[in-house]
């Protein structure tokens, strides 16, 4: 398997240390890489791979950065739990990574899987998908084939027990972990999302054009292999009334209150949707990247807001509970099957 640390740590971008106290941790977590062929395109795309060891860790560090891993360390259990992270496309992938090595030192292999189809379109080298139609049809087919690559390629798959897989969703990412959940994505909607009148700018950057290819207008991606879900602020526009009725498994949805004051993303829509008894908490004062890594406030300025919240919230504060909250959901819906 490809050496990959050093590009682990140049995409980390401006967060704290993750090295402070937290709820009690059984292992270290190793780290690790897999690529995926995007369905699509056949691009190669990489799968951040970590998982509990009892190897020693060794910090990585880019500007105020740090985490400590144990590059493709020996895994310390052989059967676990896997949970996919997805925040769909983003110029950095690793904005959740304090979720995935919490998980990880605590007995589960997470993926943290990156989405090609992100960037500004505007800038150089930027990906003018985002905002059309062909993007969002594609985001769950992504997933499915991130995880086939996990489970099939790489040095941890055979230690994934297939009846025990979550998904974390956040924004285009919980869209995403929707549709293979079982919801029917209606991509006909993504001119209401992205309409020329619109004020879409997280979700379709200015200049993007709302494109008509020949993809389906229906987007089903329904993965049984997945058993249950994790959704903060997901994009919920592309749902119409109905659409998430076969969603029949365990979810956890958060909503930032500051998160969708627009009702761009019609994430309160989803929570009242969604079938059964999920468990729906609305988290007070957060914005909606409240669930991203945080990031020391000398940072924030130069990161944008991503790295900024309203005034009055701790991101700090809330991912300790946050945290603590994932790993009780997934060790509750996620049990041993023996």
């Amino acid at each position: 398997m490809r050496r990959f640390w050093w590009v682990l740590a140049l995409a980390l971008i401006g967060a704290p240390s993750l090295g402070k106290a937290e709820s009690p941790a059984q292992f270290r977590a190793a780290a690790a890489q897999v690529v995926y062929h995007d369905p699509a395109t056949g691009t190669q795309v990489p799968v951040f791979l970590a998982y509990p060891t009892r190897d020693p860790v060794q910090p990585i560090r880019r500007g105020p950065y740090h985490i400590n891993v144990a590059p493709e360390g020996a895994p310390a259990l052989t059967t676990m739990p896997l949970v996919l992270i997805t925040q769909g496309p983003s110029r950095n992938s690793f904005a959740m990574v304090d979720i995935a090595l919490f998980l990880a030192r605590r007995g589960m292999i997470t993926a943290t899987v990156a989405h090609i189809g992100g960037g500004d379109p505007n800038a150089a080298g930027g990906d003018v998908r985002i905002g059309t139609r062909p993007l969002w049809a594609e985001l769950p087919d992504q997933l499915r084939a991130a995880l086939d690559a996990v489970l099939d390629s790489s040095p941890v798959g055979w230690r994934a027990d297939r009846a025990r897989i979550g998904v974390v969703g956040f924004g285009p990412g919980g869209y995403a972990a929707l549709v293979a959940g079982g919801a029917v994505a209606d991509l006909g909607r993504v001119a209401k999302l992205c309409g020329p009148d619109a004020d879409r700018s997280a979700l379709c950057p200015s200049g993007t054009k709302t494109v008509v290819a020949s993809t389906p207008t229906q987007k089903t991606a329904a993965d049984p292999r997945i058993r249950s879900l994790v959704l903060m602020d997901p994009v919920g526009t592309l749902f119409a009334d109905g659409a998430l009725a076969n969603v029949t498994l365990p979810v956890r949805l958060y909503r930032a209150e500051k998160g969708d004051e627009a009702g761009v993303m019609e994430t309160a829509r989803v929570a009242a949707q969604l079938p059964g008894s999920p468990e729906v908490q609305v988290v007070p004062g957060a914005g909606h990247y409240a669930f991203m890594t945080p990031v020391p406030a000398s940072a924030a300025a130069r990161i944008g807001p991503a790295a900024q919240d309203p005034p009055g919230f701790d991101r700090g504060a809330f991912h300790d509970r946050l945290n603590d909250e994932l790993l009780d959901f997934f060790r509750r819906t996620l049990p041993p099957t023996r």
